[in-house]
């Protein structure tokens, strides 16, 4: 009876050791930023009902909050942690990869999803304009910064959100953050287009590793962001709205980029939904793609030489 009941609490506390292992150092690790609104919620919670930590990356602690809540009730395999960060602020940044190294070993997917579409131009604490750090050059940082954790998982995806209007973005060294001319469409449209070439430039630098990077267009999606444009773009999304697809619909090719088994090892394209698309710019060169990336990392660490001209 003894060694029955001693091996019956062995047993049990053998278990628990091993749940308690399993919820410290999960399976499959994925970090979102934007997760808490539009294309970003959907993608969490379709990769929490597939069974992946989902880590947010969010600035209003009472929407990831919600978010969790509303994983937990619907009694989804997988769970969410979340860490508070503003991409307006390089700080912040640098801070949500230390807490993140902090809390997980590795990191299997990445998905840099945030994005704004500001109606005139304004610059962060770091004195650069808002769209271009928010939309490209914080997930440039991010990025750069988890490389280590995401090369200690065997297979790792970092999936950028891009969108179609990149193809009338410019890439100008001189106008880089709109210090000449600000138009919200092309600022906007110019930071989808730095996503891009970013994808393709980090794609050529990993090739001999096991991480892989590709860009994603959603589609046109009905989000706040989408309803919230002024000017032409505003006219231009209402007139979509007959056509545009759902959070749900939108975070599909996100969810299918970042698990996909057959696109295990396919790096440095351009997904339009479900389709590998052409990349259709003509500043998007290899020489381009390079000053982009020392342009970018000049500016992320405090070395840039050109400082962004505020405007009224």
């Amino acid at each position: 009876m003894f060694r029955f009941v001693y091996s019956h609490l062995n047993y049990q506390l053998t278990a628990r050791i091993v749940r308690a292992t399993e919820a410290a150092v999960p399976r499959s690790i994925c970090l979102i930023t934007g997760a808490t609104a539009g294309v970003g919620r959907a993608t969490a919670l379709e990769l929490i009902r597939r069974g992946f930590h989902v880590v947010a990356a969010v600035r209003n602690e009472d929407k990831a909050q919600a978010l969790k809540t509303e994983a937990a009730a619907l009694g989804m395999p997988g769970d969410i942690d979340y860490i508070i960060a503003d991409l307006s602020s390089l700080a912040q940044v640098r801070r949500l990869a230390q807490i993140f190294r902090a809390r997980y070993p590795r990191l299997e997917v990445l998905i840099n999803n945030a994005g704004i579409f500001p109606s005139r131009r304004t610059t962060t604490v770091d004195d650069c304009e808002t769209a271009f750090q928010v939309n490209y050059l914080s997930h440039f940082l991010l990025t750069r910064s988890l490389l280590p954790e995401l090369q200690r998982s065997e297979r790792a995806r970092v999936v950028n959100v891009s969108s179609s209007v990149y193809t009338l973005g410019r890439f100008d060294p001189a106008n880089l953050q709109s210090e000449r001319r600000f138009s919200a469409l092309r600022t906007y449209a110019s930071s989808k287009l730095f996503v891009t070439m970013f994808t393709e430039e980090l794609a050529r630098r990993l090739t001999s590793t096991s991480v892989t990077v590709n860009a994603v267009h959603p589609g046109i999606v009905r989000t706040q962001m989408m309803l919230g444009t002024t000017g032409v773009f505003r006219a231009l999304s209402y007139l979509s709205l007959p056509f545009a697809s759902s959070p749900q619909e939108g975070a599909d090719v996100c969810v299918h980029v970042a698990t996909a088994p057959e696109l295990t090892g396919i790096s440095g394209r351009y997904f339009d939904r479900r389709r590998v698309s052409k990349i259709k710019n003509e500043f998007d060169t290899r020489a381009n793609r390079a000053l982009l990336w020392d342009l970018s990392t000049r500016l992320v660490e405090g070395t840039s030489t050109v400082s962004p001209r505020r405007t009224a």
